[in-house]
């Protein structure tokens, strides 16, 4: 395969370039581009996964880390059926394929990012803020009902109790019932 950096910037150079980019750094699997307002890297994982990446940052160092592609698009409100499947390519013909498809979505939806539209970012930061805090939930959610399965079946109802009762909102009818069940035994005893 020819270099990948090579590759990336014959796809991604015209869209990056008519957004202001620049190319600042070349190495066999990576590229970097700037633009007054972003930074754009893309590379490309030839030893172990084959996965193609793009992260995009602001350049103000209060910004923060950078955002992977996907929650690029995602922010950027690109339809779901065009999301790509997976970015693991082998090849150079899968590669340049992979990368078209993703110069295609940047070109489409993400100008606002590359231009660095303030509105653009906030939503893209806001979008990261709730992913986490749903995650978050999810994961207290899951700990909560794992943790209260082992008490319901050791008959533990006030350990049941302590641990559905923080997370009510979010029970299905059956965790619930469970829940109730608990505390109307508990109360009744």
């Amino acid at each position: 395969m020819s270099e990948f950096a090579v590759i990336a910037d014959e796809i991604l150079g015209p869209t990056l370039t008519a957004h202001g980019f620049v190319c600042v750094a070349r190495e066999p699997d990576l590229a970097m581009y700037e633009s007054p307002a972003c930074t754009l890297a893309v590379g490309h994982d030839s030893q172990r996964s084959s996965e193609v990446f793009i992260g995009l940052s602001r350049r103000e160092a209060a910004c923060g880390p950078d955002f992977g592609f996907d929650e690029v698009i995602r922010a950027s409100s690109v339809p779901a059926n065009l999301h790509p499947t997976g970015y693991a390519a082998r090849g150079e013909a899968s590669v340049r394929q992979l990368l078209e498809a993703m110069a295609k979505l940047l070109a489409t939806y993400c100008v606002p990012l590359l231009r660095g539209d303030e509105g653009a970012w906030s939503h893209l930061v806001t979008q990261r803020d709730a992913d986490a805090a749903r995650y978050a939930t999810e994961n207290h959610l899951r700990l909560a009902l794992n943790g209260a399965t082992e008490a319901w079946k050791g008959k533990e109802l006030a350990k049941v109790v302590e641990l559905l009762d923080p997370v009510r909102t979010m029970l299905g009818t059956a965790d619930r019932a469970k829940l109730e069940y608990a505390e109307r035994k508990l109360r009744d005893d």
